[in-house]
């Protein structure tokens, strides 16, 4: 069984005077550096090794030389107070990189949040990410066991549960995506109405966005003629480009990524698409904000 390793013989000024004497080689350039007196000095470095029952100098000729015992617990010295001028300067980025492991759905890696990592990594020189991409319905079991930090994704996958941490990145509306040759894109904004009997990109039923467009046209009757479903919007717009149909979308992330022959309408429908990084509430660290903050600030650069 290991020994108890508390320091219960040395205070910190103890640890200034150790380090003090070791780096100036003399009671007297160590007391001067200390604003203290040489008999003070001399007198403090006595009672440490009375303290912890080791010879930490040998005295000659006016010297002061560390014996192995002095110079390891330097070493040690060294890096608490490291550790302090950090803590004091809120510098934690001086730590040895660890890896930040991402997960997040195939739009919302392929849309923004895979270009805008690539750019965090460069900009943090030296910051280790692994990027993952799962499908919506696995992202919190991924997270909750263990084989990610931080998870991406529409804000109606979170049950609520207690050890997940949320953090909202953006709330976007639904809009219609629809190629410039369709009968509707005359219209400025669109009803529900418009879509009745017309053809229609669905969402797979995996797709949380699936049920609440389904719900919405239920509540007024509306029966679109759906001929295709796709599990995400980017293949969504690939069809749309081609004249399919119309599809319901998020406003972001595919703003920024409208080909020149489809259109954006807006549509009388309260429809929203929330995105949240989730964070296991024990499993937070500084990089993991870091990285979080960083992709908050910079995420509506790619709804332009």
């Amino acid at each position: 069984m290991k020994k108890n390793l508390s320091v219960r013989w040395a205070s910190f000024r103890d640890f200034e005077i150790i380090k003090a004497l070791v780096e100036k080689g003399s009671a007297t350039q160590a007391a001067e550096y200390l604003s203290i007196s040489q008999p003070a000095v001399s007198k403090a470095i006595a009672s440490i090794e009375e303290k912890s029952g080791k010879v930490l100098f040998i005295r000659e000729k006016g010297r002061f030389i560390p014996t192995k015992e002095a110079l390891f617990f330097y070493e040690e010295i060294l890096n608490i107070f490291s550790s302090l001028q950090r803590m004091d300067e809120n510098d934690w980025t001086h730590h040895a990189a660890e890896t930040i492991r991402v997960i997040t759905t195939p739009t919302i890696a392929y849309s923004f949040l895979a270009p805008l990592t690539a750019r965090y990594i460069k900009e943090k020189n030296g910051v280790k990410v692994n990027f993952s991409v799962v499908n919506s319905v696995d992202l919190l079991n991924e997270l909750r066991e263990g084989h990610a930090d931080i998870a991406l994704g529409n804000a109606d996958i979170n049950n609520r549960v207690s050890e997940l941490s949320a953090h909202p990145v953006i709330k976007a509306q639904i809009v219609c995506l629809m190629h410039k040759n369709n009968e509707l894109a005359k219209k400025d904004r669109l009803a529900l109405t418009d879509f009745n009997y017309r053809n229609l990109i669905m969402y797979t039923p995996r797709n949380i966005l699936s049920t609440k467009i389904k719900r919405a046209f239920s509540e007024v009757n509306v029966e679109p003629n759906v001929v295709a479903e796709v599990s995400d919007s980017l293949i969504a717009m690939s069809f749309v480009n081609e004249n399919l149909g119309l599809c319901l979308a998020p406003d972001f992330p595919m703003r920024g990524h409208i080909p020149e022959h489809v259109l954006v309408k807006n549509i009388d429908i309260n429809i929203y698409d929330e995105m949240i990084f989730f964070t296991l509430k024990n499993g937070a660290n500084p990089y993991h904000m870091d990285y979080i903050e960083y992709m908050i600030n910079h995420a509506k650069e790619f709804s332009l």
